[in-house]
């Protein structure tokens, strides 16, 4: 049975630089590393107290009256001490991530995705009873995350050349 995953997360910053930092690079915003093909990325999500790596694809920026949106999809990477782990504890996610601003300018980070819980009818039910408050949590962790980075990005291409950050590369 396949689960929805929405979750949302307030910014607090300027609309207009948020919005285009969004739909620029998400090499300056993702918190992960790139890997050298196009548009994958290596995060860590956080699922409680658990962590695990997943692999981050993300597609172009388009629009929708007032919010930006970008598909995503993750997938864990094996662990390497126990490969069969993974396939346990963390689902294959497929989504959109977008930003949506209001009339008002505010902005709001959405993660609008659905996922299926791995181990079959077992799994479903497990997630139905707790597991689905945990995949929440990991799609907050992940939206407070992105989050942050837009709004380095905003504050690095704000900030005068000689007092940059560093490159998160």
């Amino acid at each position: 049975m396949v689960r929805e995953l929405r979750t949302f997360q307030p910014l607090d910053g300027p609309a207009t630089a948020l919005s285009a930092a969004f739909c620029a690079d998400p090499a300056a915003w993702l918190p992960g590393e790139h890997v050298p093909s196009d548009d994958v990325w290596v995060l860590t999500a956080h699922a409680g107290s658990l962590t695990r790596d997943v692999r981050v694809e993300v597609g172009q920026p388009w629009h929708v009256t007032r919010t930006a949106w970008r598909s995503i999809g993750w997938e864990p990477v094996a662990d390497r001490e126990d490969p069969s782990s993974v396939n346990r504890m963390l689902p294959v996610l497929d989504g959109e991530l977008g930003l949506h601003v209001d009339e008002s300018g505010r902005t709001t980070l959405i993660l609008d995705a659905h996922y299926l819980p791995p181990g079959g009818l077992l799994g479903a039910a497990a997630d139905a009873v707790a597991l689905n408050r945990l995949a929440r949590q990991t799609g907050q962790r992940f939206l407070q995350d992105v989050g942050i980075g837009l709004l380095h990005a905003v504050s690095d291409r704000d900030a005068p050349q000689h007092a940059r950050s560093p490159s998160r590369d």
